[in-house]
């Protein structure tokens, strides 16, 4: 507020009408509340009349900041942690815990995902601080996104960055080559060894989400987003010729001590330097996480020795028999392996010498999976194999029972949504979207996907169907959407109850080229860079961009008017300066304000230039007067164009901000056209009166939009005096003592 003036005559009339009341209450009777009353409206007219003596005790802090918070200069209360100022400026009101929004403006180029209450997925109950959080979301903060169905009691639930941890290293070993003395050794003469190094995986740490996208790692046989759908064996074409399993080569150098091996992550029991082939195969054999029957594996080793390490090496051979295609590598663990002799160290490596190339089809591809049982339903004539086109117990559909193949699945071949490829296989190559050994099922849409394991270090989200949060149903080709997603693929991660008519849902690269800065619109860019794996959300996530007068992660709430507390003192409106030259009037140009605009011409005057700013909405009310103080309407002897704001000697016009107040963004000039003269606009003088919600006087009511003004406060005109603002920016004396 600017520098009080005196409030005695207004102190003496309210004194005049607290003993005329009293005096005709009491029939005329000078009784002690009488005198009660006189003597607190004499004290009160005391301080009234002595601003400087008064400014504290005229001035008490709302509610005496409800015991949270400590009163300040000017009765300003500063709340204790967890008490929120901005929400109630008597601290009667809480704050509620801060997380990284899930969605909100970028505050520069590709910086988004700022600390937010709640994580602008739940509601601040600011009775309590706590937050009752959107559907799917959970945590104190709002800041973790549950998992669907609870994985449906068929799996594990992970962050993004756990999952990460959970990747089989041997995906990422079999491509750079193996497990050699390269990688586990520290030095040149192998005296330190690092086994876990063959384990590392990418890291997912860095992203935004790593700790707060929370998914399902489904147990074997099990599959989805939520882990609902039953899988399928998958299995060897027995129609495909010239193929090979895969097979990887052990190197034990030790002579006493035990290792391991692990395969898609399960990690055989130990084994000793002395087992046998059998031992070896049965130890291996054992890993439930090889799919077929048994022996799933073959081993052997050359030389003569009976065991499977030596103190010179030992290589021993291991063949996949019933899990086909380019496999995993084995990952060794030799740490408590030992040498006594001290003439090589002890070592356990593993590499590939043949790469399968089987198919690791779902049934063999002579048959459809179905995903509510997890059974292969074969097509005629095809039952459960070996692996190698003989009957067995595999479940897959890679045995013939009768007769021989000489055309393709389906009638017409193909369902008329493929090629038949003809002899020897008789596979379909089935059209773009189409499926099944016949064609017969339709695939789903591919998105981005939601939560995958990285493909290098802190990148991940690579394409999946259904963006791997829905079920595709295969009759339909459509996605089943986790609640919450949309999209053809699932691949957007929607605005809650779109906004509630109360806002535009919109993504967060739009949200970012949206963004404003004390009103004034900044665009920023988000995922501009389609290289950038940390902005892998800019076409995904979806938050709201509330209209005006609306506010809240959802703009659930309504705004209520802003103004300056009037108890603060010794504050100016923040006033600007336009300075233009233009020698022959037929100049014009723009002024903008926070992205709106007027137009102007050279012979607009001060007045002009004030109705058109106040026509703004971004502008309640500005005050435009000319700098010097000769120049005014009706004014003798002035030159002819001295009214003008641009003038040929130079048009000083200056333009005071009396709602809204506080240090507002400076205006700006665009479209200037003839103007031959200097054309500026500079900030003579900052605002420093406050611009805050029910002028720190009052607490919004965000239902209704309207403020509820604290005892002593009403509405104001923005200048601290009575007026229709309904913003608690004007003192009530009337109100003290009642």
């Amino acid at each position: 507020m600017a520098k009080e003036e005196s409030l005695s005559a207004t102190a003496f009339k309210s004194f005049r009408g607290r003993f005329l009341f009293h005096f005709k209450m009491n029939n005329g009777k000078m009784k002690n509340n009488i005198l009660k009353s006189i003597a607190v409206t004499a004290i009160y007219l005391i301080i009234l009349a002595h601003p400087s003596v008064g400014s504290s005790t005229y001035t008490p802090c709302p509610n005496s900041c409800s015991g949270n918070g400590k009163c300040t200069t000017w009765g300003v209360c500063e709340c204790f942690a967890g008490f929120s100022f901005d929400a109630a400026p008597d601290c009667s009101l809480r704050n509620c815990p801060l997380g990284p929004a899930w969605s909100d403006s970028a505050t520069a180029d590709d910086t988004a995902h700022n600390l937010a209450e709640c994580s602008n997925r739940g509601k601040c109950d600011r009775n309590t601080g706590q937050c009752s959080c959107d559907a799917m979301f959970e945590g104190s903060a709002c800041e973790r996104l549950a998992c669907p169905n609870d994985c449906s009691g068929r799996g594990r639930c992970l962050s993004a960055k756990a999952l990460a941890r959970m990747e089989d290293p041997g995906v990422l070993r079999k491509a750079s080559g193996g497990c050699t003395s390269t990688d586990i050794c520290s030095d040149a003469g192998c005296t330190s060894r690092n086994y876990g190094a063959c384990s590392e995986v990418n890291v997912y740490e860095t992203p935004w989400e790593a700790d707060q996208f929370f998914g399902c790692l489904c147990d074997a046989g099990y599959a989805g987003y939520d882990c609902s759908v039953r899988t399928c064996v998958r299995g060897d074409d027995p129609l495909s010729t010239s193929q090979v399993n895969d097979v990887q080569l052990l190197e034990c150098q030790a002579d006493f001590g035990t290792f391991t091996l692990s395969f898609k992550r399960e990690t055989t029991a130990p084994i000793s330097v002395d087992a046998s082939v059998s031992h070896v195969t049965d130890a291996i054999n054992a890993l439930t996480s090889m799919e077929g029957q048994q022996p799933k594996v073959a081993v052997s080793w050359t030389g003569g020795v009976n065991t499977v390490c030596i103190a010179s090496g030992n290589n021993i051979q291991v063949t996949f028999l019933q899990d086909f295609g380019d496999l995993p590598l084995l990952i060794p663990d030799g740490a408590n392996l030992g040498q006594t002799s001290g003439v090589n160290p002890p070592l356990l490596t593993a590499q590939k010498v043949a790469t399968g190339d089987k198919e690791s089809d779902i049934c063999s591809s002579h048959g459809t999976c179905d995903e509510d049982k997890g059974i292969c339903q074969c097509l005629d004539d095809w039952m459960t194999s070996d692996g190698y086109g003989n009957a067995g117990t595999r479940g897959d559909c890679g045995y013939r029972s009768t007769g021989t193949t000489s055309t393709c699945p389906g009638e017409p071949a193909c369902l008329g949504h493929g090629t038949c490829l003809g002899p020897p296989t008789y596979r379909c190559d089935c059209e773009s979207g189409r499926s099944g050994p016949d064609c017969s099922l339709i695939d789903c849409p591919i998105g981005k996907s939601w939560f995958s394991f990285p493909t290098t270090a802190n990148a991940a989200h690579s394409d999946g169907e259904c963006s791997d949060m829905g079920i595709c149903n295969r009759n339909t080709g459509q996605c089943e959407c986790a609640s919450g997603f949309e999209g053809a693929a699932c691949q957007y991660l929607t605005c809650q109850q779109d906004c509630l008519g109360n806002g535009e849902c919109q993504s967060m690269a739009t949200l970012a080229g949206s963004n404003k800065v004390n009103g004034v619109p900044t665009p920023y860019t988000y995922g501009s860079d389609p290289n950038n794996s940390l902005t892998w959300d800019s076409d995904q996530v979806f938050g709201c961009l509330c209209s005006d007068n609306f506010e809240g992660y959802n703009c659930n709430l309504k705004s209520c008017p802003k103004g300056d507390d009037p108890n603060t003192q010794h504050q100016d409106n923040e006033i600007q300066q336009l300075s233009c030259t233009d020698s022959n009037d037929a100049g014009s140009f723009e002024l903008g304000f926070r992205g709106q605009s007027v137009s102007l011409t050279a012979t607009n005057t001060a007045a002009d230039l004030e109705t058109a700013l106040n026509g703004l909405s971004a502008i309640e009310q500005v005050s435009v007067s000319y700098n010097d103080p000769s120049i005014y309407v009706g004014a003798q002897s002035l030159d002819p164009d001295a009214l003008q704001i641009c003038r040929a000697s130079e048009g000083l016009i200056d333009i005071e901000f009396k709602s809204p107040t506080g240090n507002v963004p400076q205006m700006d000039i665009s479209n200037s056209v003839g103007i031959d003269g200097a054309l500026t606009i500079v900030t003579t003088q900052d605002g420093t009166k406050e611009y805050i919600t029910c002028s720190g006087r009052g607490i919004c009511d965000h239902t209704s939009g309207l403020c509820k003004c604290f005892p002593g406060f009403a509405s104001s005109e923005g200048q601290g005096n009575v007026g229709s603002r309904r913003d608690c920016g004007a003192r009530n004396p009337y109100a003290y003592g009642t």
